[in-house]
């Protein structure tokens, strides 16, 4: 079984019909006569039920393309969640950039003496889930969940690292090592970086326009053949 071609057609009679559907109302056609898969049926009777008709086979179209999704389709790729990852990392250091003080002074309380000077250099973060998830998996194998399976918190864990160098006798040195800290974005920042790794990602990936685009456009689409069936058949009794 080709399931690969399967699922293309699929997209390609889900994406071309939606358009359609789309194009009628916006342009206010007057449906007369409906084609269905390559066949014209013209209608003598019961034409205020086109666009039920419609809509109906849109549905079809839109089911018949959500069975033939690849396992798991819905859920991030590797390239989005590379975008997903990199949107956590800037939101984290631009929402905790004043932390950087604070690491460094956690890591000179250590010191036999306190630097005369200090110079904050690069204050950065590093999106630690997947790494976690890859160690776990290399240790239990099949028995470790799939990314997908695991919770927002352990997929969204973080540290902040900041590097810096300090001043004694007036003889400037390296930090040894960085000061890092573990760190846990909100429910909001990560959703944020979500949107964005999605709106980013439909633009340079091919997963959305490959899985989501046709499920939103076919969604919509027959959202409005619906809604032109109800305004021919009932908007005029409720005016």
């Amino acid at each position: 079984m080709d399931d690969e071609g399967d699922f293309k057609k699929a997209r390609g009679f889900l994406f071309t019909y939606s358009c359609l559907v789309i194009g009628l109302w916006y342009f206010k056609a007057e449906l007369t006569q409906f084609n269905l898969m390559g066949v014209t049926l013209a209608f003598a009777h019961r034409k205020e039920s086109i666009w039920l008709v419609v809509a109906v086979v849109n549905a079809y179209f839109w089911f018949r393309f959500y069975q033939r999704l690849p396992s798991n389709a819905l859920y991030f790729d590797d390239a989005m969640n590379d975008l997903y990852d990199k949107a956590l990392v800037w939101l984290a250091v631009k929402w905790n950039y004043r932390q950087a003080n604070a690491l460094v002074e956690t890591r000179i309380a250590d010191f036999p003496k306190r630097p005369d000077q200090i110079q904050v250099g690069c204050f950065y973060a590093e999106a630690m889930g997947r790494q976690s998830l890859a160690e776990d998996q290399r240790r239990n194998g099949d028995e470790a969940a799939e990314l997908h399976q695991i919770s927002r918190k352990y997929r969204t864990q973080m540290r902040l690292l900041v590097d810096f160098r300090f001043a004694t006798d007036g003889k400037w040195h390296p930090s040894t090592g960085q000061s890092s800290t573990p760190y846990q974005p909100n429910l909001a920042l990560a959703w944020a970086a979500k949107g964005f790794a999605v709106l980013k990602g439909a633009f340079i990936t091919p997963w959305f326009t490959d899985y989501v685009a046709p499920l939103v456009l076919g969604g919509f689409s027959t959202g409005i053949a619906l809604w032109r069936w109800w305004e021919v058949n009932f908007a005029a009794l409720g005016g």
